[in-house]
């Protein structure tokens, strides 16, 4: 399999990492379904490596939005995660039962094999 197809395969179910605890909500934002993202052409032919964080919100009807990039490596990565991450399925952070808005953060590395 090589980058490109590696990109195309589903993503494994994801667990959400909370290190702190929050009033702002009693489970957070999760990963329901989504594709990895697709590997930039030019750096996947040079087999370059890259890393992009990414800080969006959930919406209430988790509804992935406004996207920053905290970190990158380059454009081209942190352009790919986002158009990946903003088709994602999420279920939103919840608090006494009911789905609240709430930030998170997605590191993604991006490895050519």
């Amino acid at each position: 399999m090589d980058y490109a197809d590696r990109a195309r395969t589903p993503l494994r179910p994801m667990i959400s990492v909370v290190h702190q605890k929050s009033n702002a909500f009693d489970t957070p934002p999760r990963v329901l379904e989504g594709q990895r993202p697709e590997y930039p052409e030019p750096e996947g032919e040079h087999r370059e490596k890259g890393f992009v964080s990414v800080i969006c919100t959930i919406d209430v009807d988790g509804t992935p939005t406004e996207f920053d990039i905290e970190s990158m490596t380059s454009p081209a990565f942190a352009y790919e995660a986002i158009k990946a991450i903003a088709k994602w399925k999420w279920a939103p952070a919840m608090k006494d039962g009911k789905p609240v808005k709430q930030k998170v953060r997605v590191p993604m590395h991006f490895n050519a094999l």
